[in-house]
């Protein structure tokens, strides 16, 4: 109630607001650039003060009021004093391309491109490029005049403009060297959820992207960057979004290496820089199905890519901590992956010293023996962090890091956990394009953790499996408070961190005593986290002493359930409330839903995009903690009723007949 006395309160601001901005003395003369469908356009701009200038409709409705764009370089400014020295023809985009993981396997990207040519009162010149597709809008800068000198870009100005009654679900971004042996920032904070826009983010370092916003016309959007390389750093919105307005900002300066390496990007031109992401839906629906974070992304680098087989994981760590990576508990692991169908065992932190190389590779071979493949945990190092597991200092320096990876190959380890990377600057940019490009050429698979969101690198490096940069399950048996509130928060992710990329929020545990947390979610629910949740690897919380106790139609999912998928649709769903979605693989659609609040939901689903020819199995929440199974009745006419249980969730498998 007091947030619709607020947005009452607001009413008269909002339409002086558009007033004002969209008049035609404020405008002036606009250019427009539309997708191929027609409902998405993009104008631009330069004003009266010489800014270069966007904003954004959909369908007439305004999603972003006009912003301004534009870079600060130490020997140049492209803010103010512009002038549009030409405009490039619209051209049209169509490209088919395949990924190898990920919500959708054969892709589809169409849409409208211009550029602009802005030049600065020096004479000099700047480029904006705009994609508009169907689903969103993708724009980046460019100088196009090659230079001898490195440059460094000081300031971009990059804002995003919103009506003050949109309200914004948002990842407070953590200080530089904060949290635990100084291994902050790692993206994994609780979202502040469904908030007026124009609030100061509580740590004072922002926020971090993807930013999710709902307009007043009930139109969603999703911000993010795509296409980041090493001649760039990543970024995130600003600690100060007054009146709605947010800034793109630069890393803070302790991240990484410290003063050691600058926030500002160094770049030489000819220059272009990463895509900004915004995926824009009437719907929540073009959010969850859409790929322009990939679309956007440069093609796939790595020749060979036979080595990269997604799946399924066995893992210890969550239920017995930093001590466990011992060999009595990877070989009861081991037995316990092997008997589950799994493809993987990852051996966590500490290995070197519990273990040792010697020995571990004699435990690879003989789990490649019984069909499953080994990942091994490691450190990042550098000066960055303080964490003392091990091993360390083997990923840091690249000459040590081919020499590991070389090591690795020869011993038949198919993939490694790297932790604690600490920062977005253009340096750890480098650090995690070059780790990626080393672990191809000795085709090992790369999980990254204490980590970045994966900003498009999954197509042009699909041996990354899958990033953490999420409050996952670990989080959960810290404290009581995170496993309160792990309902709420998983039914956020789907429409923000997973829409992005491959998530490793280490899903699917059944003993709700973990630890000395009690975990409040059921059994269907965190079944259902296996599908509603991807990652290529999918790294689940199980333990061998559980396998006695889950039935037999249970296990039997397990060990067919899919991490690849060749479609993703989504069914129904709200932040914090309840999430539905459909994947496909091969001709079975894997259909989950889980509840986020106290109170039973009740949902219909349309399933009008599965055939009628099928057999449809549900499996859901028993009393007592148990799980149920039932044969559904396939309606033609009407959609399928369901009540999810409080913090509950279910499956349901159809099979073609």
């Amino acid at each position: 109630m007091v947030m619709e006395r607020t947005f009452t309160s607001l009413s008269i601001t909002t339409v002086c607001f558009f007033l004002f901005y969209f008049s035609e003395s404020a405008l002036g003369a606009s250019t427009a650039t539309s997708s191929p469908d027609g409902q998405l356009q993009v104008d631009f701009q330069v004003d009266s003060q010489g800014r270069a200038l966007y904003s954004i409709k959909r369908a007439g409705k305004v999603v972003i009021a006009p912003s301004q764009l534009g870079l600060v370089l130490n020997n140049q400014s492209f803010t103010d004093k512009l002038s549009l020295e030409s405009i490039g023809e619209s051209d049209s985009i169509s490209e088919k391309y395949r990924m190898l993981l990920g919500k959708r396997k054969n892709c589809f990207y169409q849409a409208h491109r211009r550029t602009f040519n802005v030049k600065n009162d020096k004479g000099e010149t700047m480029q904006i490029v705009f994609q508009v597709s169907n689903d969103g809008v993708a724009f980046r800068y460019g100088l196009p005049e090659a230079s001898d000198k490195i440059l460094s870009v000081e300031h971009e100005i990059s804002h995003f403009t919103f009506a003050p009654t949109t309200v914004s679900w948002l990842h407070p971004m953590q200080p530089g060297k904060s949290g635990w042996s100084q291994t902050q920032p790692s993206y994994e904070e609780h979202y502040v959820s469904e908030q007026p826009v124009g609030q100061p983010s509580p740590f004072g370092a922002g926020w971090c992207l993807p930013a999710l916003f709902k307009t007043p016309d009930d139109i969603w959007v999703l911000i993010c960057d795509s296409d980041v390389d090493e001649n760039y750093c990543a970024i995130r919105l600003a600690h100060d979004s007054a009146g709605g307005t947010y800034k793109v900002a630069f890393p803070d300066t302790k991240e990484h290496r410290g003063e050691i390496d600058p926030i500002q990007p160094g770049i030489k031109p000819p220059f272009k820089s990463p895509w900004r992401v915004v995926i824009i839906g009437e719907s929540l629906k073009t959010l969850v199905e859409s790929t322009l974070m990939t679309d956007v992304a440069a093609p796939c680098e790595i020749e060979d890519t036979d080595f990269i087989r997604p799946g399924r994981a066995a893992w210890h760590w969550l239920r017995y901590g930093d001590d466990s990576a011992t060999l009595d508990v990877a070989d009861s692991f081991l037995d316990f992956a092997a008997k589950m169908k799994w493809e993987y065992l990852l051996v966590d932190a500490n290995w070197d010293k519990f273990i040792g190389y010697e020995k571990m590779a004699e435990f690879v071979k003989k789990a490649s023996q019984k069909n499953v493949g080994v990942i091994l945990w490691y450190n990042s190092n550098g000066i960055w962090n303080n964490a003392p597991m091990g091993p360390r200092n083997k990923m840091h320096e690249r000459t040590v890091r081919r020499d590991e990876f070389a090591r690795l190959k020869k011993m038949g380890v198919k993939g490694v956990k790297v932790d604690f990377f600490g920062g977005d600057k253009q340096a750890t940019m480098k650090l995690y394009r070059d780790t990626f490009k080393d672990a191809a050429d000795y085709q090992i698979l790369v999980n990254c953790h204490g980590a970045t969101i994966p900003r498009g690198w999954q197509r042009t490096f699909p041996n990354l499996v899958t990033m953490e940069a999420v409050r996952g399950m670990e989080y959960c048996t810290f404290s009581q408070d995170n496993a309160d509130r792990q309902a709420w928060h998983s039914c956020i992710l789907p429409f923000t961190r997973n829409v992005i990329g491959s998530m490793d929020f280490t899903p699917t545990v059944f003993n709700p005593h973990i630890r000395q947390v009690k975990l409040q979610t059921t059994p269907g629910f965190e079944l259902a986290t296996s599908v509603i949740f991807e990652s290529g690897i999918q790294h689940f919380g199980l333990v061998p002493d559980e396998y006695q106790l889950m039935p037999d139609f249970v296990v039997e999912f397990l060990q067919a359930v899919p991490t690849v998928w060749d479609e993703t649709h989504f069914v129904d769903g709200y932040p914090g409330q309840y999430t539905v979605i459909a994947r496909k693989s091969d001709d079975v659609w894997y259909i989950a839903g889980i509840n986020g609040t106290k109170q039973d939901k009740s949902v219909t689903l349309d399933l009008a995009f599965v055939s009628t020819d099928t057999t449809m199995r549900l499996i859901t929440d028993g009393p007592d903690r148990t799980f149920t199974q039932k044969t559904l009745d396939r309606n033609t006419t009407g959609g399928i009723a369901i009540t999810i249980q409080p913090y509950g969730g279910f499956i349901i498998v159809a099979v073609n007949r």
